[in-house]
């Protein structure tokens, strides 16, 4: 009786340390996924952070360049990061505004996946909604007969990215520079952009990105606007 009991408590022991070490073992596997995916993300989000700090006090086209190829090499080794689409597609969207003659256009098609594919992973991202907006309009900068389709489609996207946050400044500024350079006779122009340009102007003022990788572009931008309605 004693010889049953006694292999009969090594046998509930031994199933209890079975299932310890299985536990145990499920749980270093989880801790190293769980460690693997902050080290992948990591991976990306620190260069990341340093093209953004070098992008935010960027004089010339040159330095653009650069931090675009080292943009493209992240997204192509990280390409369903959706900040990496998006930070790819503005950098070439925004450069070509500063492009030397006849470069505007081809940075505006380089752009184009990026910025759509963007819009793909976070369709209803307010940041993917007003870069698509955006780019429609460097679309129009790089070829001005664009502007009668191209015009409309741009405002509507920063309808769009309004709708999806309200607070988002960039998404007015978008809005504004559209109703700017449209003519008057399209409805448009200086006097119909200014309660834009003003509302954009106390939406940045408020503006607080949630982190240091965070949209937060286009304050210099709505500055210059600004100023033409002080002259």
């Amino acid at each position: 009786m004693l010889t049953i009991f006694h292999n009969a408590g090594w046998h509930v022991i031994g199933a209890i340390l079975i299932k310890y070490v299985r536990m145990k073992a499920l749980f270093t596997i989880l801790l190293f996924l769980i460690c693997h995916f902050s080290f992948a993300q990591d991976a990306w989000q620190q260069p990341l952070q340093k093209v953004l700090t070098e992008l935010d006090t960027a004089k010339t086209y040159g330095t653009w360049q650069r931090n675009i190829a080292s943009l493209e090499a992240l997204t192509k080794a990280n390409p369903d990061a959706f900040l990496l689409q998006y930070y790819t597609g503005w950098a070439f969207t925004q450069s070509s505004f500063q492009a030397p003659k006849g470069q505007a256009e081809p940075l505006t098609e380089k752009a184009e996946a990026h910025v759509k594919k963007a819009l793909e992973l976070q369709p209803q991202n307010t940041e993917a909604l007003t870069l698509m907006a955006y780019w429609l309009s460097a679309r129009i900068n790089a070829n001005p007969t664009r502007g009668a389709t191209l015009g409309s489609d741009s405002k509507g996207y920063s309808e769009k990215a309004i709708a999806a946050d309200s607070t988002n400044p960039r998404a007015y500024l978008l809005k504004a520079l559209v109703v700017y350079h449209t003519p008057a006779l399209f409805g448009g122009g200086k006097k119909k952009a200014a309660p834009l340009v003003a509302e954009a102007g106390q939406r940045f003022a408020a503006f607080k990105p949630d982190n240091a990788l965070a949209p937060h572009w286009g304050n210099d931008i709505y500055e210059q606007l600004a100023a033409d309605y002080k002259n």
